[in-house]
């Protein structure tokens, strides 16, 4: 009896250790399902301030920890959102399994190891960002939208092609849609992952790059209907190529102001008009700073030598470089349309002289009124203003190469570029 005893004693005893041993579990639980009321809830929680800059990189967040470039970003965002209102997130699998290997979800099973769900989403996000790319994005995970639709947690995404024949790519996130029909974004870039800096937040921007193909306004998928037949959607979820109708019917300049003016709920003012473009163009010359400042550091830490193609892709900056001419480009177009309804007299006289300046030659406004509307700073006792930047830009003497020395990069001199190799 007291054998048979122990025996009970210690089965009990495997059987509680049995129970007790964890399962494999989903990254998160699932209980509720995609549709146009959740949209609105992500839109709203978007427009939050639970959305900010540090929400990757302050240790207070329990997303600390994730390491996101351009489109891991938005499939963070939405995975977040997902995760603390128990909605599926679900990703086409790159690597084409089947059947359950479909998809990366919320349902994988192989993070268990850390720890609470938040903290697998981490883990799972980094995972991600190592399969997939703004490629995959645009093709698989997101669908077009109709103009009327757009929304905030909605991005922006565009492929670009270099004269080497090699493309960029690069997707913004919607934060805000401004009452002027302006954007509030929120992304990262690849030298942002590298480094663990905050995201960037931008106010009032307006894109450029053209919607073609797949690329442009885009919202995610449902994931119940990823592969579905689009009809199956509700109308307001505004499935639509029609961005790409209206690019091919106005050209792409065009095509952005009737995104602007469908959208906005406040017509913008000449003079706020001329101040938004500026700023744009003033905050892209500063972003430039932090853009070529990362990829010096990374020569100081990894003793100069030649990037191979990732850190060429991560710390180049042809596309920001472009983004720069462009923003240039809208600047001038702004200023020579408000001059061609006669509103000139509407615009402050001294802003209305600094912007003609900035396109035409300094003689025209003096330095210190450029340098009040916007100074770079690029070095150290080195301070340029619009005007003098625009000059060097159109001279040819910007580098995008992130081998070169700094007074390369900013046109301060034209001697002792580099030999690496340029990869795109």
């Amino acid at each position: 009896m007291q054998k048979l005893s122990k025996i009970f004693h210690l089965s009990l005893i495997l059987v509680c250790s049995m129970v007790a041993l964890p399962g494999h579990a989903d990254i998160w639980k699932a209980e509720n399902e995609w549709n146009m009321e959740w949209e609105k809830k992500f839109s709203q929680w978007m427009r939050s301030a639970q959305v900010h800059k540090k929400l990757f990189t302050s240790k207070n967040s329990p997303y600390y920890g994730i390491k996101a470039d351009c489109a891991d970003t938005s499939y963070a965002l939405r995975a977040i959102f997902s995760l603390e209102n128990s909605l599926p997130f679900r990703v086409a699998n790159p690597s084409g399994g089947r059947n359950a290997y479909n998809y990366l979800s919320n349902e994988l099973d192989k993070f268990d190891r850390y720890g609470n769900e938040k903290k697998r989403l981490v883990a799972f996000i980094n995972y991600l960002g190592a399969q997939v790319g703004t490629e995959h994005l645009s093709h698989y995970d997101t669908t077009p939208v109709q103009v009327s639709e757009i929304s905030p947690g909605m991005i922006f995404t565009y492929k670009i092609r270099r004269f080497t024949g090699k493309t960029i790519r690069h997707s913004y996130n919607i934060k805000d849609i401004t009452p002027t029909g302006n954007f509030d974004v929120i992304y990262t870039t690849q030298a942002i992952a590298k480094s663990g800096a905050d995201m960037m937040y931008r106010k009032e921007y307006m894109f450029s790059n053209t919607p073609h193909g797949v690329w442009g306004f885009k919202r995610f998928k449902w994931p119940h209907l990823q592969n579905a037949n689009m009809s199956r959607y509700p109308e307001k979820f505004g499935h639509s190529s029609e961005q790409y109708d209206l690019v091919d019917k106005l050209g792409v300049r065009a095509f952005f102001r009737y995104v602007k003016k469908t959208l906005q709920v406040l017509e913008e003012t000449p003079e706020g008009l001329l101040t938004r473009s500026l700023n744009t163009l003033c905050t892209q010359a500063k972003d430039r700073v932090t853009y070529v400042n990362q990829a010096i550091e990374h020569m100081r830490v990894n003793g100069s030598r030649c990037m191979n193609y990732a850190d060429y892709d991560a710390y180049s900056t042809p596309a920001r470089d472009k983004a720069l001419s462009e923003a240039y480009i809208s600047l001038f177009a702004n200023r020579k349309d408000v001059e061609a309804m006669g509103q000139e007299n509407e615009v402050d006289p001294i802003l209305w002289d600094a912007l003609v300046a900035i396109e035409k030659g300094a003689d025209y406004s003096s330095d210190e009124e450029l340098y009040k509307l916007c100074s770079i700073n690029y070095r150290e006792g080195k301070t340029i203003h619009l005007a003098e930047l625009y000059r060097r830009m159109e001279a040819g003497l910007l580098s995008s190469h992130p081998n070169d020395k700094i007074e390369l990069r900013w046109g301060e001199t034209s001697r002792g570029g580099t030999r690496c190799r340029v990869w795109y």
